[in-house]
């Protein structure tokens, strides 16, 4: 890679700051705290949306704070700039400016003193901060205009004349910028051409740039023999001039603006992301404004990332000026001839004309041709800013890739933290094993993702509904969270309660003191810290590899559509063949990247797309017995434009079908398939829905690692309940890492042989376990089966006792020392709380709409509740009530005529809407999966009467129903954008509690 230029400048920056660990593998040597109690190393961090530099420093303080008080481990700070305030999505959301953006811009002594304070706060309560490289996304930073490191485009003309006369003038568009190419082509008279739609005679694509003189003067000789007319086609290298935040100057503003006199006071451009030249534009503006030898050493103390978002901006098409250059080295050929077909592919604005070639695919390869080359560019500006970030002393994080006609696969190694998001790969999972191969296959500890984006759902979304998506993500492999996000706190222009609200009430979350639940917001964080916690300790290990190789991820759909692999336990990920250049692609003993997932295959479907590279690695790990299954026959279809090639690489599939270990299989039953091959999956599942699985070998301790999860997409929130069992390919004594309470804890209901353990498991809908196998752990005395009426065991290596519930039927047990025990009927059956005290605290809007700081207004309601329903319907009144409510009962214990058979109970709160704390008998219980909450409260029990104490919060959304018309952020309307205010939503308890009575038997 060409990259020189930047390094000698950044060892620059090296000089001046600090040069510390930046390791970025599996394993590192640094505090994960425990299990119990993570550190912020491992913990979730929230956006931190800064609306500009002119906001209050002791609010900035206090949030940051508060997020760490919340459970977070940190935060991510953005400065947010009203989105860039630009005519994306038809200028819906763009604000009136509510400060001097020439005072307070990005990189002002303002922003300097912001994340200054970001970073003091951040050491004083051991947070971490990850930096986001320029302003609203991160794509570009303040540069002088027409700087050579912003981004580039195509600038085309064309013309047309006829061949018997030929040309002889000047160029069309001459002086638009340096000319890149002049390409002369001829329209075929059998395609189907339109007014909108041209097929060109690839013969007569001539590349006649040698021929234009300095003054732009082409001469074309005559061609009798032509048919039609001829095109003249002129690109010339142009600035996109993309802002990644507008100018101060050029954009509404509720305030006066201070004259320009600097660059940097200019707005923001986006850079060149296929060159170290727009790497080296953001390193020279962060020297410039940002990095002195106090800030430089605050950043390595407690930062984390430099970050970069998803790449959104657009151009006509992606160019860069190296980019002939690299396309002839890599290609082998010259790009100019092409470039008419390329046109219009950045998707910044739509051509008036298409054009493909007369060749069999239109042209398809020289397009594939271009985007790897686009890929291999993007490479190196990722490559840059990750060796100037490990330069600083921390690391580089961003979202690679997707929404870009490239390989996201090939270029996920290049970066520190890769991070994905929620809502771009629409929490499909397939989508997240496709991000997440090639960073395991890299050793990558970390696969990031901006979590719980949601369109339409601003105040409005739940924590079962934030956390389905979390568990999703988790399911394909993403190991650490930036919850989107935690909006400033503060009061702010023309902005009126609940506070600032980025994307204009567009898309949710935001998280905060602002919100009801904001006070229990622990319970869930460390829930989801403890997954981080296990999610990122070890290596992962992943059944089967797919070959995958595309050249645009402009959407990340699923690539393997049967549910065949899923449903019977396997885990699989995707590789381009790109990536096996990687270190760690290689096969030993027939395991392909043995130090890293260890594959136990390798699949390429027929419908794949082949490189020569990619198939003289696939030729060596054949015969390195590496077992290879083409999915339904074999594959033909090349990447890119070489016929030789191709032809070559086919020849050598062909010629692998001999051996013993490379198998053509029928697409259908791929599962089954593998099966009759003895390629078995590490986690065989059988249950009446599908459970995902991830594995993490700890090579330290030697434990093994198994995250769980029902999935329940589709199902109301409520069911989807799922039995069944795994088999686990393990012989490691399991225990249950309970991720909500902290506690780890002996499994005593399993089945052992030689080389399995078996666990059958019940799962609530969007319920998910982590079970931990031990090596050196001794084995306690356990049961071999489940049965009807049995809660749970409990043992040691010398006891075991049985929880029984409420079952009318005798039942056999059998105990993992041989022995076979009767449990007698157990006759007292759960029952229902009723009889409740329900005291509502609302919170509405303060006196002073626009003071949000005053925080909201809270009145109390009380009612009386014989049984549980929704607050809209226990009272008219409550209809449009956001809050807090504290439910209060009573039940006398034990149970009437049970003749001391009772030793403790389960009380069951069923499906959590939001948040839930349970108190019994003034001992407050540790959080609990929401999905189905229910906790034993045997020891908190008394006889006589009990008090059962409940406090749930809510959404924002239905308060928010009665000021719709009226919310303002930063002089927006919310109805500007969304004109109706959000649906009434089902707040408080709403599924009977029951009480469900156990007994205990031992039985050893």
């Amino acid at each position: 890679m060409y990259l020189p230029y930047l390094f000698i400048n950044t060892a620059l920056i090296a000089q001046a700051v600090w040069s510390v660990g930046t390791n970025d593998q599996v394993e590192p040597d640094f505090d994960y705290g425990s299990f119990q109690n993570p550190s912020s190393n491992v913990r979730p961090r929230f956006r931190y949306w800064v609306n500009d530099a002119s906001v209050n420093l002791s609010v900035v303080a206090e949030d940051v704070k508060a997020m760490g008080e919340a459970g977070a481990g940190g935060l991510e700070l953005l400065g947010y700039y009203l989105y860039g305030d630009s005519l994306n999505n038809g200028g819906l959301l763009q604000c009136p400016l509510q400060s001097d953006w020439t005072t307070f811009g990005f990189g002002s002594p303002a922003w300097k003193d912001l994340v200054d304070t970001v970073l003091t706060t951040a050491k004083e309560y051991g947070l971490l901060v990850d930096l986001a490289i320029g302003p609203n996304q991160g794509a570009g930073v303040p540069s002088p205009y027409n700087d050579d490191g912003l981004l580039w485009d195509l600038a085309g003309f064309n013309l047309t004349f006829s061949p018997d006369k030929g040309y002889d003038g000047i160029i069309p568009g001459w002086g638009a910028g340096p000319l890149i190419a002049a390409v002369t082509a001829q329209v075929s008279s059998t395609g189907s051409n339109d007014d909108t739609y041209k097929v060109l005679l690839e013969s007569s694509l001539l590349d006649v740039t040698p021929l234009v003189n300095s003054n732009g003067h082409l001469q074309v000789k005559a061609n009798d023999t032509a048919e039609g007319c001829q095109y003249l086609f002129a690109y010339y290298l142009v600035h996109s001039e993309y802002r990644e935040v507008q100018s101060p100057a050029d954009v509404m503003a509720a305030v006066p603006q201070s004259p320009i006199t600097t660059y940097s006071q200019n707005g923001s451009w986006v850079v060149d992301h296929f060159s170290p030249q727009g790497a080296l534009a953001v390193v020279n503006f962060w020297r410039q404004a940002l990095l002195d030898s106090e800030s430089g050493a605050l950043i390595r103390e407690v930062g984390n990332y430099l970050w970069e978002d998803s790449q959104e901006y657009t151009v006509s098409t992606f160019w860069t000026p190296r980019l002939q250059e690299v396309f002839k080295a890599n290609r082998g050929y010259s790009i100019n001839r092409f470039i008419p077909i390329l046109i219009g592919s950045g998707g910044g604005s739509t051509p008036d004309i298409t054009y493909v070639t007369d060749e069999l695919d239109a042209g398809a390869s020289h397009t594939m041709d271009y985007q790897q080359t686009l890929t291999e560019l993007n490479a190196e500006y990722l490559t840059s800013l990750t060796q100037w970030s490990n330069d600083l002393g921390i690391q580089f994080s961003a979202q690679v890739v997707y929404n870009l006609p490239m390989d996201m696969l090939a270029n996920v190694p290049y970066v520190n933290g890769p991070e994905c998001e929620t809502l771009g790969f629409s929490d499909n999972i397939d989508s997240y094993r496709q991000f997440a191969g090639p960073a395991h296959l890299a050793g990558k500890r970390i696969i990031s993702s901006e979590a719980g984006a949601e369109m339409l759902k601003v105040y409005q979304e739940s924590i079962p509904e934030l956390l389905w998506t979390l568990k999703r993500s988790l399911a394909g492999s993403v190991n650490q969270f930036v919850l989107h996000g935690y909006p400033n706190s503060g009061n702010y222009g023309n902005t009126t309660w609940p506070g600032f609200t980025t994307f204009s009430y567009l898309f949710s979350e935001m998280h905060g003191p602002r919100q009801p639940a904001f006070a229990y917001y622990r319970d869930f964080l460390d829930w989801l810290s403890r997954n981080q916690f296990v999610e990122q300790t070890g290596i992962p290990k992943v059944d089967i590899a797919f070959w995958s190789k595309s050249t645009t991820y402009k959407t990340v759909p699923t690539t393997y559509s049967p549910v065949d692999l899923q449903s019977t336990g396997y885990t699989y990920e995707y590789l381009s063949p790109d990536n096996f250049a990687l270190p760690g692609a290689f096969v030993y003993n027939g395991t392909f990247a043995p130090n890293q997932q260890a594959f136990k295959a390798l699949v390429v479907r027929a419908n794949e797309t082949l490189t020569a590279s990619g198939v003289a690695k696939l030729l060596e790990y054949a015969y390195s017995k590496l077992p290879i299954i083409f999915s339904g026959g074999l594959p033909s279809n090349f990447s890119g434009c070489n016929p030789k090639a191709a032809r070559q690489a086919v020849s050598t599939i062909k010629s692998l079908t001999s051996l013993d270990n490379v198998h053509t299989v029928p697409y259908e039953n791929l599962a089954a398939t593998l099966k009759s091959l003895n390629i078995l999956p590490r986690t065989s599942v059988s249950a009446d829905r599908t459970w995902y699985t991830t594995w993490r070998h700890d090579t330290k301790t030697l434990t093994d690692y198994v995250y769980v999860y029902n999935d329940a997409a589709g199902v109301p929130y409520g069911g989807g309940i799922s039995s069944g069992s795994i088999s686990f390919e393990t012989t490691g004594t399991p225990f249950l890492y309970d991720a909500w309470s902290g506690d780890i804890i002996a499994l005593s209901i399993y089945q052992k042989s030689e080389t399995h353990v078996t666990i059958p498991l019940t799962l609530a809908g969007n319920q998910s376990v982590i079970i931990g196998f031990h090596q050196n752990a001794q084995p306690n005395l356990h049961l071999q089966n489940i049965t009807d009426g049995v809660l749970w065991a409990t043992g040691n290596t010398t006891s075991l006792a049985v929880l029984r519930s409420f079952d009318q039927e005798s039942r056999e047990v059998y105990l993992s020392s041989g022995k076979s025990v009767t449990l007698a009927p157990m006759l007292t059956p759960t029952f229902t709380l009723g009889n409740w005290s329900l005291v509502v605290e609302s919170w509405t809007a303060p006196l002073d709409f626009y003071n949000v700081e005053l925080g909201p207004t809270r009145t109390n309601q009380t009612f009386d509740l014989l049984t549980l329903v929704p607050w809209n319907q226990v009272s008219a009144s409550l209809t449009n009530v956001s809050g807090i409510g504290y439910y209060s009962t009573m039940f006398d214990w034990p149970p009437q005529a049970t003749n001391g058979t009772v030793s403790g109970a389960i009380i069951d709160l069923g499906p959590v809407m939001h948040t839930a704390r349970v108190t019994i008998n003034g001992h407050v219980l540790p959080p609990g999966e929401i999905t189905w909450a229910k906790w034993d409260i045997g020891p908190f029990l008394r006889r006589g009467h009990n008090m059962v104490e409940v406090v749930v919060s809510t959404p924002l959304g239905n308060v928010l129903r009665t000021y719709w018309d009226e919310l303002e952020t930063s002089g927006k309307l919310a109805a500007a954008v969304m004109p109706f205010p959000p649906d009434e939503a089902d707040y408080g308890l709403i599924a009977p509690v029951k009480i469900i009575p156990y007994r205990e038997d031992r039985v050893a």
